[in-house]
């Protein structure tokens, strides 16, 4: 339960920024200094002074922090008033706001939205129908340049007028073909969900004019991770009335890969003529040690472009941060393991309060197999969910099928599962009258042209009655009530329940694949409880479709987690008693490609990320040497560990870890270290 509202627990600056109504503000929040307290503290005093709740918006980055701002408005105002404030994240508001009014785009408001998984398979099937095939044609990758172009507000057609290269006049071709198949099957990817709901405001300006009236009162977290069409939003529902309250770090946008603009927050106050914009900066830190604050201070100054400011903390100056150089990164998973145990004998931490960050994810492997060997309990972050099971989204295409019966993607993925003598050729033939027809793959399955070219009687009969069941349950579907029921018939119906059997020799797996199953039939219970009646299979698809990665995580309680490992990326918005960040060598972290093409200032970021999620044990590690592509190289260690003042760091050996060596000792080792590389 949180705390009731009290402005006094807040320190001036917090007090300030809660306190602050009409007018754009900028809140700089420091890692750890309780941001999520001033928003939901902002909200509650926007409306203990009049603002009626229906007019505040907050939009945030995860569904995780939507339900922790929600459930902290309730605690201060009651559930009943946070329940009329409208809290999500972007693509939540995106997709409901186009529910209601993507008529006059010329979709069905039962439009689906495709996973990513789905996104690249449409891809994938479109780069074979244009030739895109072979060296430099990876599915994944023009997939996340479309995503890129969305998100930019670029068309197919400033794609291609922008082409160098045959291969990017290709991805062009294919963006252009992916919108209208996107579009003929009434589907939405997640970009759509905002460039859409842009394009709405754009044609029909008397609708954003109804949008601003509705939301006076506008907030967005973590605004240093927003895009070019994020902005574009933002500031056209802000408007001329401008009270828009944006919560973010500039020294904590990672995200530029994906298409983050660090500068939309760096040049926050450019893009508000005429108005007044406030700056209040957010520096008391209540998670770290000063120690670990000042070593993050000292590296992150080295940026040029960014908002100036120093996070402190009224806690004591805590230990030094122990940096260990190791011989290879076989001996860094062995320290990884050592410093688990010592931290448990000597400081009483449970595994839960330890984690391992690292930069890329293919470094999880070695700490795996070390923590394995110490028989010490770990949790890898990121790694296959529930939700991304084969038998599980073998399941949602087949829900996704009958719900949708345009949605040609999911029709395929279970056309033949379990097998209905439906072969590649059969499948191929399907595939051309539909090119030829244009008509929905579902509506092809039941025309004679077709089911004269199954290579039995029996084959005919199973797709029969496969599209019958479809159709059956596409009715079922849009009566309301009954979810779980529905689903389950739908699963036994198309005989992919029981069929599992047929799919997998081995019995004890295909028993475990249908309890999977089974539970995703209580889920969708579970939802139609929470949500009512009136959400649907609709609601319940779109649901976990925009589940984001703290969803699609397993549910482990903290005591049962172990040890965590995670990216630095994934480790954002958390916090840990220890922390070992390992691979600090150059090319490693910061990773070569990102040093090559100019983005040192964003991994520098990264590294500060890295640095503020310990609260109070930091230990940092490099390797002599380390394998490449099977061949041990010698490495450089990072320059970021040159970044950090010496009076801030203990060096050490695998040998000394736990006895200090002089820094004498230790800056000696590190200077004829990168003697002999300079040398070679």
């Amino acid at each position: 339960m949180a705390a009731p509202f009290d402005i006094r627990t807040l320190n001036k600056p917090q007090v300030e920024a809660v306190r602050h109504k009409d007018g754009p503000l900028l809140i700089l929040a420091g890692a750890g200094t309780g941001k999520t307290r001033v928003i939901t503290c902002r909200i509650a005093w926007l409306i203990s002074q009049g603002v009626p709740p229906e007019q505040i918006l907050a939009v945030t980055f995860t569904n995780k922090a939507s339900r922790e701002m929600r459930e902290r408005v309730g605690g201060m105002l009651g559930q009943e008033t946070a329940s009329r404030v409208t809290v999500g994240t972007f693509h939540s508001f995106g997709a409901g706001l186009l529910r209601k009014h993507i008529a006059k785009l010329g979709y069905s408001p039962k439009f689906a939205i495709a996973s990513q998984s789905y996104q690249v398979g449409l891809v994938k099937e479109i780069m074979g129908e244009v030739g895109a095939v072979g060296e430099g044609f990876d599915s994944e990758k023009f997939q996340n340049r479309i995503s890129l172009a969305k998100n930019a507000l670029r068309t197919p057609d400033d794609e291609f007028e922008a082409s160098a290269f045959p291969v990017d006049r290709k991805c062009a071709e294919v963006y252009g073909l992916y919108l209208r198949r996107m579009k003929m099957m009434d589907l939405l990817d997640f970009d759509d969900l905002l460039v859409l709901v842009l394009e709405l405001w754009n044609r029909f300006p008397e609708l954003l004019e109804k949008h601003r009236d509705q939301y006076r009162y506008l907030m967005v977290d973590e605004y240093q991770d927003t895009n070019p069409v994020q902005f574009q939003l933002v500031r056209a529902l802000a408007g001329p009335r401008a009270n828009l309250c944006v919560v973010g770090d500039d020294d904590q946008s990672i995200y530029g890969w994906r298409g983050a603009t660090v500068d939309n927050i760096l040049r926050f106050a450019e893009n508000f003529d005429g108005a007044e914009v406030r700056v209040i900066r957010l520096e008391q830190n209540y998670r770290s040690t000063n120690n670990i604050l000042a070593a993050a201070n000292h590296v992150i100054k080295n940026n040029p472009l960014r908002h100036g400011k120093k996070l402190w903390s009224g806690k004591e100056k805590g230990d030094p941060l122990l940096c260990v150089r190791v011989s290879d990164d076989e001996a860094e998973g062995k320290l990884v393991a050592d410093i688990v145990r010592e931290l448990q004998q000597t400081k009483k931490h449970p595994c839960h309060d330890m984690a391992v960050l690292y930069r890329s994810n293919h470094q999880s492997r070695i700490f795996e197999l070390a923590l394995r060997q110490a028989k010490i309990p770990y949790t890898i972050v990121g790694g296959k969910s529930f939700y991304e099971r084969k038998e599980v989204l073998d399941g949602i295409s087949l829900l996704q099928a009958a719900w949708n019966p345009r949605d040609d993607l999911a029709l395929l993925r279970v056309l033949n599962v379990p097998p209905r003598g439906i072969g590649e050729k059969s499948v191929e033939r399907l595939k051309e009258l539909q090119r030829l027809s244009t008509l929905p793959l579902q509506q092809i399955l039941g025309e004679n042209e077709f089911l004269h070219d199954l290579p039995s009687a029996a084959a005919v009969a199973a797709v029969r009655d496969f599209r019958a069941c479809l159709e059956k349950h596409h009715a079922l579907f849009n009566e309301p009530g009954g979810l779980a029921g529905k689903v389950e018939s739908l699963f036994r119906e198309s005989g992919y329940l029981d069929g599992l059997l047929k799919l997998y020799k081995q019995r004890d797996e295909a028993m475990s694949r249908r309890e999977n199953l089974l539970e995703f039939i209580n889920a969708a219970a579970e939802f139609e409880a929470r949500e009512g009646a009136g959400e649907g299979l609709g609601g319940f698809l779109q649901r976990f479709t925009l589940m984001d990665m703290n969803d699609k995580s397993e549910a482990v309680s903290k005591e049962d987690r172990g040890v965590t490992l995670m990216t630095v990326h994934a480790a954002k918005g958390l916090e840990f008693p220890a922390v070992i960040i390992v691979g600090l060598e150059h090319g490693l972290f910061p990773h070569e490609m990102a040093v090559d093409e100019g983005h040192t200032d964003e991994e520098r970021r990264l590294f500060y990320v890295a640095i503020t999620r310990a609260q109070k044990t930091l230990y940092l590690s490099h390797c002599e040497r380390r394998k490449v592509r099977g061949t041990p190289q010698r490495r450089r260690p990072s320059e970021f560990l040159d970044e950090l003042p010496a009076e801030l760091l203990d060096h050490h050996t695998p040998d000394s870890v736990f006895k200090p060596a002089s820094h004498e000792e230790a800056a000696d080792a590190i200077a004829r270290m990168k003697a002999m590389l300079a040398k070679k």
